[in-house]
């Protein structure tokens, strides 16, 4: 699998806190399998104190740290980019970094909320040659109440990732079922762990991917894990099945059941 949403870079956002706790998360990759990660610190309108020239020179020092212990782990550059009207802007001024330089760009979307210009912040995108990938759209509040808003960015050529540890119900059970939802309704175009650190929010994964052994079909596992990530590295076209519209009617009558008492 290759990861492309990770907090490993020390010293720039909530991610791991030191060189230590990067190299730590670089074991862990390694100890599950992935070896290739996109590094996506936070990025927030100019807001965070570390440049897009410092954070390059932060992740040559952590290859440097990885040759010198011996570990094989690839990492590329990118930031997760919280969404503004701004964005074309910033990332046109070199403020902020692409996926590994390529047209592919990680957006963040407020957890709560929707903002009225995510649609016209996603044509401009598009238009500039860009194309956005809504980063853990299954914490997104409106998302999980109404799946079909992303679908509606989907329609309109945004791309989604989602977080590996919301299958296994780490952010909560509502949580889980939208990723759910989202992946059987082709809504999901890439994964991540979105790891922070080496404990609570570690890039550990087997399970995770256990778990959507059981929701995707084989192919659709390896396009996740594997073939949509690997063209995204190489800026490549990227070939995705239509989504499917959810049916707010039936996922309401579903929900309501699980929740009545057993007699």
């Amino acid at each position: 699998m290759i990861d492309i949403h990770s907090h490993i870079l020390p010293y720039i956002d909530d991610g791991a806190k030191d060189m230590d706790m990067a190299i730590e998360m670089a074991k862990i990759y390694l100890e599950n399998g992935i070896k290739t990660v996109i590094a996506t610190p936070h990025y927030i309108e100019k807001n965070i104190s570390t440049s897009k020239e410092d954070t390059k020179n932060i992740l040559e020092d952590l290859k440097i740290q990885l040759d010198r212990e011996g570990l094989d782990l690839e990492i590329f550059l990118g930031n997760e980019a919280y969404i503004s009207m701004d964005l074309i802007k910033d990332i046109e001024e070199g403020y902020m970094a692409t996926l590994n330089g390529t047209r592919y760009i990680l957006v963040e979307l407020p957890m709560m909320d929707i903002p009225l210009y995510v649609e016209n912040v996603i044509y401009e995108l598009l238009l500039k040659g860009y194309v956005p990938i809504i980063a853990h759209p299954e914490r997104n509040a409106k998302i999980i109440e109404d799946p079909n808003i992303l679908y509606n960015l989907i329609e309109k050529g945004a791309l989604a990732q989602l977080n590996l540890p919301s299958l296994e119900g780490k952010y909560g059970e509502e949580i889980q079922e939208t990723a759910e939802i989202l992946l059987k309704h082709n809504m999901i175009h890439f994964l991540g762990t979105d790891a922070h650190g080496s404990r609570r929010k570690s890039p550990r994964f087997s399970k995770a991917l256990e778990i959507l052994k059981t929701i995707v079909s084989e192919e659709d596992y390896d396009s996740l894990t594997y073939q949509n990530p690997t063209l995204l590295l190489k800026n490549e076209n990227i070939y995705t099945k239509s989504p499917i519209k959810y049916s707010p009617k039936k996922g309401f009558l579903s929900k309501l059941i699980r929740k009545l008492p057993i007699r």
